[in-house]
C-alpha cells in the first residue's frame, strides 16, 4: 500500500474513534442529566433528593431508602427489580407498587401511546432513571 494512502487511512481512523468516543461520553452526560432531571421531578417528591426517603410529599406511605439498594442485595446494584419497580407496568394489579406510580405509562407519549417510539422513548428514560439511582448507592 501506497505509505500516503496508508498514513491519510489511519488519521481517518483515528478521527472515527475519537468521534466515537467523544459523543458516547456526550450520550452518557446527556443520560444522566436526563436521569437526574427525571428522578427530581418525578422520585424526588416522595423518595428526596438524596433517595434516603426524606421526601414523602405525595404519599402517606413510607418511601424506602433507596441509597442502600446494592448493599441489601450483596454489593451488586439490582438494575433488573428496580427499573420493573420504576416502570410499574408489569406489576399492575399487584399489592406490591403500595402507592407508587406506573411511570412507564405515565411517560408515554400520548398521542403515540404504547408504540414502538413511544416504549423505546420511555425505556430510554427509565434506563436514565435507574441510572441516576445507581450513582446514589452508598
Amino acid at each position: 500500500m501506497n505509505p500516503t494512502l496508508e498514513k491519510m487511512l489511519r488519521r481517518i481512523f483515528v478521527a472515527v474513534v475519537l468521534g466515537l468516543v467523544v459523543s458516547g461520553f456526550n450520550t452518557t452526560a446527556q443520560c444522566q442529566a436526563t436521569g437526574k432531571h427525571d428522578f427530581d421531578t418525578l422520585c424526588a417528591p416522595c423518595h428526596g433528593t438524596t433517595g434516603t426517603g426524606e421526601g414523602r410529599d405525595l404519599t402517606e406511605a413510607n418511601p424506602p431508602d433507596i441509597t442502600q439498594l446494592s448493599r441489601r442485595n450483596g454489593g451488586k446494584f439490582p438494575f433488573e427489580e428496580v427499573y420493573r419497580n420504576v416502570d410499574g407496568r408489569d406489576m399492575k394489579g399487584s399489592h406490591k407498587r403500595f402507592g407508587m406510580p406506573f411511570w412507564g405509562d405515565y411517560l408515554q407519549k400520548q398521542d403515540q401511546k404504547n408504540t414502538p417510539v413511544s416504549n423505546a422513548a420511555v425505556k430510554q428514560r427509565i434506563t436514565a432513571i435507574v441510572r441516576f439511582v445507581e450513582t446514589l448507592q452508598k
